[in-house]
């Protein structure tokens, strides 16, 4: 029988598109999420007899009875703003480690033994760039990494207490068709309010790993198809890098506008990033997951590419 699949924080971004995915692949997925399914922009009108959507707010719900019968949690529900967490550490908490911690209790209680996890390339901070899996001591320096890597040690813990298995995927940047937020997302809304002039954080070296949204769905379902240890780790991400000075021109070419560019610099003790935690460099070492037989589609350069014609 195919897998049955529960999907947290299902209304966001990953989520959405990965209950898409299952749900053309002729799974049974619910997905649950504290946002109206009226609200979730991709999902509002999934009709489909495989689909289910129930409106919850994980913190504050006991979800054992809801994920009772199905084969794997995808746990995508977190704080998805990496800069609020340094006015508000305890979104990290309550929406990070408080929120997984809530999941795998359902998780021990309904009998679920499988969970897929969505980390994040954060958890590693400022490192040697390529960066594997195997780095010996990962060192985040935002809220948002610590509380990635407090969850995932929570699934180690449960995993090995409890008979479960997980996959967890330390994942670059997102982006792509119907992507709503990031820098990208932002550097557009400002310029289609101002064409003559463009505030950017930072200097505009910080480079970063961007992986199109399709290439990190296949990535996931690739590996949990291929993969089955107790434990499965790997990183996703394009295996390339691109600037914020790059990105920049990429988007003036296609709005084909010229305006004076104005970098910012970023906060007390600025250390080149744009916000408080920002991590300068990322660049994720792939080789493991390729290995399993994936490969992405599409590099960071032609990934923003893609991306500013998407929310053009």
């Amino acid at each position: 029988m195919m897998p049955k699949f529960v999907i947290t924080g299902g209304a966001g971004y990953i989520g959405s598109h990965m209950a898409i995915r299952l749900v053309q692949d002729g799974h049974i997925v619910k997905v649950i999420d504290k946002t109206p399914k009226s609200s979730a922009t991709l999902l509002s009108t999934l009709n489909n007899n495989n689909f289910s959507y129930l409106e919850a707010d994980i913190c504050n719900s006991d979800l054992d009875s809801h994920i009772l019968g199905f084969d794997t949690v995808i746990h995508f529900a977190a704080n998805t703003d990496a800069k609020i967490g340094f006015e508000n550490p305890d979104i990290d908490f309550q929406q990070g480690i408080f929120q997984t911690f809530k999941v795998l209790q359902a998780m021990k209680k309904s009998s679920v033994k499988k969970i897929i996890f969505s980390s994040s390339g954060t958890v590693y901070g400022d490192t040697i760039i390529p960066t594997s899996e195997n780095v010996s001591s990962p060192s985040p320096i935002s809220m948002y990494g610590a509380s990635k890597l407090a969850s995932e040690n929570l699934i180690n813990a449960f995993c090995h207490m409890y008979d479960m298995k997980s996959w967890i995927f330390r994942i670059a940047n997102v982006i792509g068709k119907d992507s709503r937020k990031g820098v990208i997302f932002d550097l557009i809304k400002k310029l289609q309010k101002d064409s003559q002039l463009l505030d950017v954080l930072g200097n505009g070296d910080q480079s970063k790993d961007y992986v199109y949204i399709d290439d990190c769905i296949d990535a996931i379902l690739h590996a949990y198809e291929k993969s089955d240890e107790k434990i499965n780790l790997y990183n996703i991400g394009s295996d390339s890098s691109i600037s914020v000075k790059e990105i920049v021109q990429i988007i003036l070419q296609e709005m084909n506008l010229s305006p004076k560019i104005n970098y910012l610099g970023g906060p007390d003790g600025w250390k080149g990033g744009g916000w408080e935690g920002d991590i300068t460099r990322v660049h994720l070492d792939t080789s493991k997951i390729k290995k399993t037989g994936w490969a992405q589609k599409m590099f960071s350069k032609e990934i923003i590419k893609r991306a500013v014609k998407d929310i053009l």
